[in-house]
Protein backbone atom coordinates (compact mmCIF):
# COMPACT_ATOMS: atom_id res chain seq x y z
CA UNK A 1 0.00 0.00 0.00
CA UNK A 2 2.54 2.34 0.45
CA UNK A 3 3.65 2.92 -3.11
CA UNK A 4 0.38 4.25 -3.18
CA UNK A 5 1.18 7.01 -1.07
CA UNK A 6 2.65 9.37 -3.58
CA UNK A 7 0.52 8.55 -6.52
CA UNK A 8 -3.52 7.49 -6.70
CA UNK A 9 -5.14 6.91 -3.74
CA UNK A 10 -5.67 3.50 -2.76
CA UNK A 11 -9.89 3.82 -3.71
CA UNK A 12 -9.61 5.02 -6.81
CA UNK A 13 -7.24 2.76 -8.18
CA UNK A 14 -9.70 -0.33 -7.09
CA UNK A 15 -11.77 2.08 -8.93
CA UNK A 16 -10.56 2.58 -11.83
CA UNK A 17 -8.90 -0.83 -12.93
CA UNK A 18 -12.26 -2.42 -13.33
CA UNK A 19 -11.97 -5.97 -14.88
CA UNK A 20 -14.52 -4.38 -17.78
CA UNK A 21 -11.90 -1.29 -18.29
CA UNK A 22 -9.04 -3.30 -18.35
CA UNK A 23 -10.69 -5.74 -21.12
CA UNK A 24 -11.73 -2.90 -23.08
CA UNK A 25 -7.72 -1.87 -23.11
CA UNK A 26 -6.85 -5.85 -23.84
CA UNK A 27 -9.16 -5.93 -26.68
CA UNK A 28 -8.24 -2.39 -28.17
CA UNK A 29 -4.61 -3.20 -28.40
CA UNK A 30 -5.41 -7.19 -29.54
CA UNK A 31 -7.23 -5.57 -32.53
CA UNK A 32 -5.31 -2.91 -33.16
CA UNK A 33 -8.48 -0.25 -33.24
CA UNK A 34 -11.04 1.18 -31.12
CA UNK A 35 -14.11 0.33 -33.80
CA UNK A 36 -12.40 -3.31 -34.47
CA UNK A 37 -12.51 -3.40 -30.23
CA UNK A 38 -16.47 -2.22 -29.92
CA UNK A 39 -17.39 -5.07 -32.59
CA UNK A 40 -15.48 -7.85 -30.34
CA UNK A 41 -16.93 -6.87 -27.29
CA UNK A 42 -20.26 -5.97 -28.60
CA UNK A 43 -20.07 -2.27 -27.22
CA UNK A 44 -20.64 1.15 -28.35
CA UNK A 45 -17.41 2.68 -29.67
CA UNK A 46 -17.52 5.58 -27.57
CA UNK A 47 -18.17 3.32 -24.46
CA UNK A 48 -14.60 2.13 -25.78
CA UNK A 49 -13.25 5.74 -25.84
CA UNK A 50 -14.54 6.58 -22.73
CA UNK A 51 -12.55 3.43 -20.91
CA UNK A 52 -9.31 4.25 -22.09
CA UNK A 53 -9.45 7.63 -22.08
CA UNK A 54 -10.18 7.38 -17.91
CA UNK A 55 -7.28 4.57 -17.41
CA UNK A 56 -5.38 7.06 -19.32
CA UNK A 57 -6.64 9.85 -16.63
CA UNK A 58 -6.31 7.36 -13.46
CA UNK A 59 -2.57 6.19 -14.75
CA UNK A 60 -0.82 9.83 -15.36
CA UNK A 61 0.51 8.28 -18.74
CA UNK A 62 -0.61 7.88 -22.21
CA UNK A 63 -1.12 4.28 -23.58
CA UNK A 64 -1.98 4.00 -26.88
CA UNK A 65 -1.19 5.92 -29.88
CA UNK A 66 -2.06 5.56 -33.90
CA UNK A 67 -0.23 5.74 -36.62
CA UNK A 68 -0.08 3.65 -39.40
CA UNK A 69 -3.67 3.57 -39.47
CA UNK A 70 -3.95 1.62 -36.37
CA UNK A 71 -3.24 1.58 -32.40
CA UNK A 72 0.06 0.95 -31.46
CA UNK A 73 0.70 0.35 -27.40
CA UNK A 74 2.71 2.81 -25.55
CA UNK A 75 6.08 1.79 -23.92
CA UNK A 76 3.39 2.68 -20.65
CA UNK A 77 0.58 0.70 -22.64
CA UNK A 78 2.87 -2.45 -22.63
CA UNK A 79 3.35 -2.72 -19.04
CA UNK A 80 -0.61 -1.83 -18.43
CA UNK A 81 -1.08 -4.56 -21.43
CA UNK A 82 1.40 -7.32 -19.69
CA UNK A 83 -0.44 -6.60 -15.77
CA UNK A 84 -3.86 -6.20 -17.47
CA UNK A 85 -3.64 -9.97 -19.48
CA UNK A 86 -2.53 -11.60 -16.12
CA UNK A 87 -5.20 -10.20 -14.45
CA UNK A 88 -7.81 -10.55 -16.41
CA UNK A 89 -6.63 -14.75 -16.98
CA UNK A 90 -6.60 -14.85 -13.03
CA UNK A 91 -9.73 -13.27 -13.06
CA UNK A 92 -11.23 -16.07 -15.46
CA UNK A 93 -9.45 -19.18 -13.54
CA UNK A 94 -10.55 -17.31 -10.01
CA UNK A 95 -14.59 -17.81 -11.44
CA UNK A 96 -13.88 -21.29 -12.87
CA UNK A 97 -12.05 -22.18 -9.28
CA UNK A 98 -15.55 -21.16 -7.59
CA UNK A 99 -18.10 -22.17 -10.08
CA UNK A 100 -16.47 -25.46 -9.47
CA UNK A 101 -16.80 -25.55 -6.02
CA UNK A 102 -19.96 -24.44 -5.90
CA UNK A 103 -20.46 -27.64 -8.53
CA UNK A 104 -18.66 -29.66 -5.95
CA UNK A 105 -16.21 -30.82 -8.76
CA UNK A 106 -13.50 -28.60 -6.81
CA UNK A 107 -12.58 -27.56 -2.75
CA UNK A 108 -12.65 -30.15 0.03
CA UNK A 109 -14.88 -32.09 1.99
CA UNK A 110 -14.39 -33.10 5.38
CA UNK A 111 -15.95 -36.63 6.02
CA UNK A 112 -16.20 -38.70 9.40
CA UNK A 113 -17.21 -42.40 9.09
CA UNK A 114 -18.42 -44.69 11.77
CA UNK A 115 -15.41 -47.54 12.73
CA UNK A 116 -18.09 -49.67 11.24
CA UNK A 117 -17.58 -48.51 7.92
CA UNK A 118 -13.43 -49.03 8.21
CA UNK A 119 -13.76 -51.98 5.59
CA UNK A 120 -13.21 -52.61 2.36
CA UNK A 121 -16.82 -52.48 0.90
CA UNK A 122 -16.79 -48.44 2.14
CA UNK A 123 -13.68 -47.43 -0.18
CA UNK A 124 -14.95 -49.76 -3.22
CA UNK A 125 -18.23 -49.16 -2.90
CA UNK A 126 -18.71 -45.63 -1.75
CA UNK A 127 -15.14 -43.51 -1.91
CA UNK A 128 -14.14 -44.79 -5.07
CA UNK A 129 -16.92 -43.76 -7.27
CA UNK A 130 -17.57 -40.69 -5.40
CA UNK A 131 -13.90 -39.96 -6.29
CA UNK A 132 -14.19 -40.78 -9.89
CA UNK A 133 -17.03 -38.43 -10.41
CA UNK A 134 -15.38 -35.58 -8.13
CA UNK A 135 -11.48 -36.06 -9.16
CA UNK A 136 -10.41 -32.96 -8.50
CA UNK A 137 -12.12 -32.80 -5.52
CA UNK A 138 -9.45 -33.11 -1.71
CA UNK A 139 -11.41 -35.59 0.44
CA UNK A 140 -10.52 -36.01 3.97
CA UNK A 141 -11.57 -38.95 6.11
CA UNK A 142 -12.44 -38.96 9.73
CA UNK A 143 -12.62 -43.18 11.29
CA UNK A 144 -13.92 -43.35 14.81
CA UNK A 145 -16.78 -43.69 17.57
CA UNK A 146 -20.14 -42.40 16.40
CA UNK A 147 -20.49 -39.70 19.44
CA UNK A 148 -16.79 -38.42 18.86
CA UNK A 149 -17.48 -38.15 14.84
CA UNK A 150 -20.93 -36.20 15.90
CA UNK A 151 -18.99 -34.07 18.34
CA UNK A 152 -16.04 -33.17 15.49
CA UNK A 153 -19.03 -32.21 12.67
CA UNK A 154 -20.60 -29.47 16.29
CA UNK A 155 -16.76 -28.50 16.63
CA UNK A 156 -16.27 -27.79 12.54
CA UNK A 157 -13.54 -30.20 12.34
CA UNK A 158 -15.26 -31.83 9.91
CA UNK A 159 -18.22 -31.33 7.48
CA UNK A 160 -20.37 -34.18 8.01
CA UNK A 161 -20.57 -38.09 9.38
CA UNK A 162 -21.78 -40.97 8.63
CA UNK A 163 -22.46 -42.58 11.83
CA UNK A 164 -25.07 -44.90 14.17
CA UNK A 165 -27.78 -43.10 15.38
CA UNK A 166 -26.83 -43.81 19.17
CA UNK A 167 -26.66 -40.93 21.81
CA UNK A 168 -26.06 -38.52 19.10
CA UNK A 169 -25.22 -35.17 20.57
CA UNK A 170 -27.66 -31.81 21.03
CA UNK A 171 -27.08 -29.38 17.78
CA UNK A 172 -26.87 -31.91 15.10
CA UNK A 173 -29.12 -32.53 12.46
CA UNK A 174 -29.50 -36.38 11.30
CA UNK A 175 -30.57 -37.84 8.55
CA UNK A 176 -31.63 -41.65 8.78
CA UNK A 177 -30.03 -43.31 5.80
CA UNK A 178 -30.38 -47.28 6.03
CA UNK A 179 -30.21 -50.16 8.84
CA UNK A 180 -27.53 -52.49 9.39
CA UNK A 181 -27.27 -55.86 10.73
CA UNK A 182 -24.90 -56.51 13.16
CA UNK A 183 -23.60 -60.02 12.99
CA UNK A 184 -21.30 -63.10 15.00
CA UNK A 185 -18.40 -63.51 12.03
CA UNK A 186 -15.82 -65.87 11.88
CA UNK A 187 -13.23 -67.39 9.26
CA UNK A 188 -14.61 -69.60 6.71
CA UNK A 189 -12.60 -72.30 8.00
CA UNK A 190 -13.17 -71.82 11.71
CA UNK A 191 -14.59 -74.83 13.75
CA UNK A 192 -17.55 -73.14 14.41
CA UNK A 193 -18.67 -72.97 10.89
CA UNK A 194 -19.37 -76.55 10.82
CA UNK A 195 -21.54 -76.82 14.00
CA UNK A 196 -25.11 -76.87 13.11
CA UNK A 197 -25.77 -75.31 16.30
CA UNK A 198 -23.43 -72.43 17.71
CA UNK A 199 -24.28 -72.54 21.03
CA UNK A 200 -23.07 -69.38 23.80
CA UNK A 201 -20.90 -71.88 24.97
CA UNK A 202 -19.02 -72.37 21.92
CA UNK A 203 -18.87 -68.43 21.57
CA UNK A 204 -17.38 -68.40 24.91
CA UNK A 205 -14.77 -71.08 24.33
CA UNK A 206 -13.78 -69.28 20.76
CA UNK A 207 -13.46 -66.19 22.19
CA UNK A 208 -14.23 -62.31 21.36
CA UNK A 209 -12.14 -59.90 19.18
CA UNK A 210 -13.67 -57.06 20.68
CA UNK A 211 -12.68 -52.94 20.86
CA UNK A 212 -10.75 -52.23 23.72
CA UNK A 213 -12.71 -52.59 26.52
CA UNK A 214 -14.04 -50.27 28.85
CA UNK A 215 -14.23 -47.65 25.77
CA UNK A 216 -16.96 -44.83 25.48
CA UNK A 217 -19.37 -47.12 23.29
CA UNK A 218 -18.49 -50.22 25.36
CA UNK A 219 -22.17 -50.42 27.41
CA UNK A 220 -23.30 -50.54 23.72
CA UNK A 221 -21.28 -53.06 22.65
CA UNK A 222 -22.85 -55.58 25.38
CA UNK A 223 -26.29 -54.88 24.74
CA UNK A 224 -25.79 -56.27 21.04
CA UNK A 225 -24.22 -59.29 22.29
CA UNK A 226 -26.78 -59.72 24.55
CA UNK A 227 -29.48 -59.56 22.05
CA UNK A 228 -27.72 -61.52 19.78
CA UNK A 229 -27.63 -64.44 22.79
CA UNK A 230 -24.22 -64.27 24.64
CA UNK A 231 -25.02 -62.99 28.14
CA UNK A 232 -21.41 -64.15 29.30
CA UNK A 233 -18.59 -64.31 26.99
CA UNK A 234 -14.39 -64.15 26.82
CA UNK A 235 -11.97 -61.85 25.46
CA UNK A 236 -9.38 -63.53 23.07
CA UNK A 237 -8.24 -60.55 21.83
CA UNK A 238 -8.68 -56.86 21.96
CA UNK A 239 -7.59 -54.18 19.50
CA UNK A 240 -8.51 -50.88 17.94
CA UNK A 241 -9.78 -50.58 14.39
CA UNK A 242 -12.12 -52.92 12.45
CA UNK A 243 -10.45 -53.47 9.84
CA UNK A 244 -7.24 -54.91 12.31
CA UNK A 245 -10.21 -57.09 13.86
CA UNK A 246 -11.12 -58.22 10.68
CA UNK A 247 -7.89 -59.21 9.46
CA UNK A 248 -7.33 -60.81 13.10
CA UNK A 249 -11.21 -62.88 12.26
CA UNK A 250 -9.79 -63.78 8.85
CA UNK A 251 -6.77 -64.96 10.92
CA UNK A 252 -9.25 -67.73 12.86
CA UNK A 253 -8.19 -65.98 15.93
CA UNK A 254 -11.69 -65.96 17.39
CA UNK A 255 -15.32 -64.13 16.87
CA UNK A 256 -15.83 -60.65 16.07
CA UNK A 257 -18.98 -58.46 16.06
CA UNK A 258 -19.47 -56.24 13.27
CA UNK A 259 -22.05 -53.99 11.65
CA UNK A 260 -22.56 -55.02 8.06
CA UNK A 261 -24.40 -52.13 6.32
CA UNK A 262 -26.35 -53.13 2.87
CA UNK A 263 -23.55 -52.32 0.13
CA UNK A 264 -21.44 -54.45 2.14
CA UNK A 265 -22.94 -57.62 2.81
CA UNK A 266 -21.59 -59.41 -0.40
CA UNK A 267 -18.17 -58.43 0.25
CA UNK A 268 -17.59 -59.36 3.66
CA UNK A 269 -19.95 -62.35 3.09
CA UNK A 270 -17.09 -63.93 0.80
CA UNK A 271 -14.38 -63.58 3.66
CA UNK A 272 -16.03 -63.97 6.60
CA UNK A 273 -19.12 -66.63 7.95
CA UNK A 274 -22.01 -65.60 9.75
CA UNK A 275 -22.96 -67.74 12.81
CA UNK A 276 -25.96 -67.00 14.68
CA UNK A 277 -27.20 -68.60 18.24
CA UNK A 278 -30.55 -68.52 16.91
CA UNK A 279 -31.95 -65.19 18.12
CA UNK A 280 -32.79 -62.43 15.52
CA UNK A 281 -29.50 -60.04 14.71
CA UNK A 282 -30.20 -57.04 16.42
CA UNK A 283 -30.10 -53.50 13.89
CA UNK A 284 -29.11 -50.24 14.27
CA UNK A 285 -29.95 -47.09 12.17
CA UNK A 286 -27.17 -45.31 10.06
CA UNK A 287 -27.37 -42.07 8.85
CA UNK A 288 -25.66 -38.33 8.13
CA UNK A 289 -24.95 -36.21 11.09
CA UNK A 290 -24.29 -32.13 10.09
CA UNK A 291 -24.41 -29.22 12.11
CA UNK A 292 -28.16 -27.38 12.18
CA UNK A 293 -28.77 -24.23 10.21
CA UNK A 294 -25.76 -24.62 8.10
CA UNK A 295 -26.20 -25.57 4.30
CA UNK A 296 -24.66 -28.69 2.83
CA UNK A 297 -22.12 -27.68 -0.09
CA UNK A 298 -22.82 -29.55 -3.36
CA UNK A 299 -20.35 -31.99 -3.18
CA UNK A 300 -21.70 -33.05 0.54
CA UNK A 301 -25.03 -33.08 -0.91
CA UNK A 302 -24.06 -35.47 -3.42
CA UNK A 303 -22.13 -37.70 -1.21
CA UNK A 304 -24.88 -38.27 0.86
CA UNK A 305 -27.34 -38.62 -1.96
CA UNK A 306 -24.89 -41.76 -3.55
CA UNK A 307 -24.91 -43.41 -0.01
CA UNK A 308 -28.72 -43.12 0.40
CA UNK A 309 -28.91 -44.51 -3.43
CA UNK A 310 -26.40 -47.35 -2.46
CA UNK A 311 -28.62 -48.44 0.32
CA UNK A 312 -31.71 -48.53 -1.39
CA UNK A 313 -29.76 -50.36 -4.48
CA UNK A 314 -28.81 -53.43 -1.57
CA UNK A 315 -32.23 -53.60 0.02
CA UNK A 316 -31.30 -50.75 2.88
CA UNK A 317 -34.20 -49.15 4.45
CA UNK A 318 -34.60 -46.02 6.26
CA UNK A 319 -37.52 -46.79 8.86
Amino acid sequence: MDLLKDSIHSADLYAGLSLLRLQVFVAVADHGGYSAAAAYLDLAQPTISFHVQALERLLGASLLVYRQRRVHLTPAGQELYRAATRMLRDAERLAAAVRSVDEGQAGQLRIGASIAFEIAPFFENVLAPFRRDHPRLQLAVRFGHSVQLAEAVLDDQIDLAYVQNWRLPVGVDYQPLHHAEFALMVAPRHPLTRKLDVSANDVFEAGLITAPIYSQEWPHYEELLRRSGITRFRVALEMDGVQARLLATQAGLGVMGVFVPPFARQSVGAVLRTISLGAPAPRAEFGIVTRRRHGLSTAAKEFVSGLRDLAQMNGGDSD
